[in-house]
């Protein structure tokens, strides 16, 4: 039962962390800087550095250490999305 709860907890980091990335990037392509998205490796690529964490650390060390990153990464991919939509915002409004 342990480990099926371990490995939920490593897609559920990986998720958010993807979700964080997603948003990131999907303000790049709105912002014409970013052409091709590649979410499925990211995630793939989050879940074997969050799998691997938690083999190297343990299940509560790597908890400790990714729920902030996990937090800090979908923070600034809302904030950096939601300032890239007021600037083409801003930038519609002037035209």
């Amino acid at each position: 039962m342990d480990i099926l709860l371990t490995i939920a907890h490593v897609f559920a980091y990986a998720i958010i962390q993807t979700f964080g990335c997603t948003l990131f990037t999907l303000a790049l392509q709105r912002l014409g800087r970013l052409h091709r998205l590649y979410r499925l490796k990211a995630f793939s690529f989050l879940i074997l550095v969050n799998a691997t964490g938690t083999m190297t650390f343990g299940e509560a060390a790597w908890g400790r250490t990714s729920t902030p990153v996990a937090a800090g990464l979908f923070l600034l991919g809302m904030v950096f999305f939601l300032a890239a939509h007021l600037y083409l915002g801003w930038k519609n409004f002037r035209r």
